[in-house]
């Protein structure tokens, strides 16, 4: 399945790029306990539908939005995330490339801010961008 080799493309970069920097990504398939006053991220594959536009169905092409949620520490300057909202627009620029294991890809639309959602403890600052690519499908 392509949705799961464009995750995979997507988040080695996100995970490259946040290994030289001061934070760390929360991973839904490995346990996570945010230290106190961490600003961390959290990330989300929000697939679309699948389709196939060459004949024979050879390839397939698949598309999505990926969310970055930033998470601070309640108190903390909004100058924090929006450093990190612009270092993720220089990351994950329009067509830059997404491959992985025979899926090519492209992010296809700009890194965009969504709505700071306030808690006691914490506020979240999500940024999503749209891709789309194309991968062979194995011949039966």
């Amino acid at each position: 399945m392509s949705q799961a080799r464009a995750r995979q493309a997507i988040e080695a970069k996100l995970i490259t790029w946040a290994a030289v920097r001061p934070i760390r990504v929360a991973n839904f398939e490995e346990g996570f306990e945010a230290e106190s006053g961490e600003t961390y991220l959290r990330a989300f594959q929000l697939p679309a539908g699948t389709t196939c536009r060459y004949l024979g169905g050879e390839a397939y092409e698949y598309s999505g939005v990926y969310q970055v949620s930033i998470i601070c520490p309640a108190g903390q300057a909004l100058a924090t995330a929006e450093v990190l909202i612009d270092e993720l627009s220089s990351l994950f620029r329009i067509d830059s490339e997404l491959s992985r294991n025979g899926f090519e890809g492209l992010v296809t639309d700009p890194v965009e801010q969504g709505p700071t959602i306030t808690e006691s403890a914490t506020y979240t600052v999500p940024v999503s961008f749209t891709y789309r690519g194309v991968a062979d499908q194995p011949k039966p």
